[in-house]
């Protein structure tokens, strides 16, 4: 599973859509750190894809099938053990 496109729609929201054709929107706050780069909308805004998941300065990603169960579920969920480790 690889994430194509990425395109900031808020401060802290995203559509992806991903390499089987599945587009789905996601608010990551949940999952942010309380001091993260991420809080920071112009940062956020700075998402670019890399060619499997999407990535900020600095090296910040997430992993694509964390993001696609998100996008399934309709938002940020805890990560079981053993997902993307």
């Amino acid at each position: 599973m690889r994430v194509l496109t990425a395109t900031a729609t808020g401060s802290s929201q995203l559509r992806l859509l991903f390499s089987d054709g599945f587009c789905g929107e996601i608010d990551l706050s949940p999952s942010f750190e309380p001091v993260d780069p991420l809080r920071d909308a112009k940062f956020f805004a700075q998402v670019s894809t890399n060619g499997l998941t999407i990535e900020w300065p600095g090296g910040i990603d997430y992993c694509p099938d964390t993001l696609r169960a998100w996008c399934e579920a309709g938002r940020v969920q805890p990560v079981h053990q053993g997902v993307c480790t």
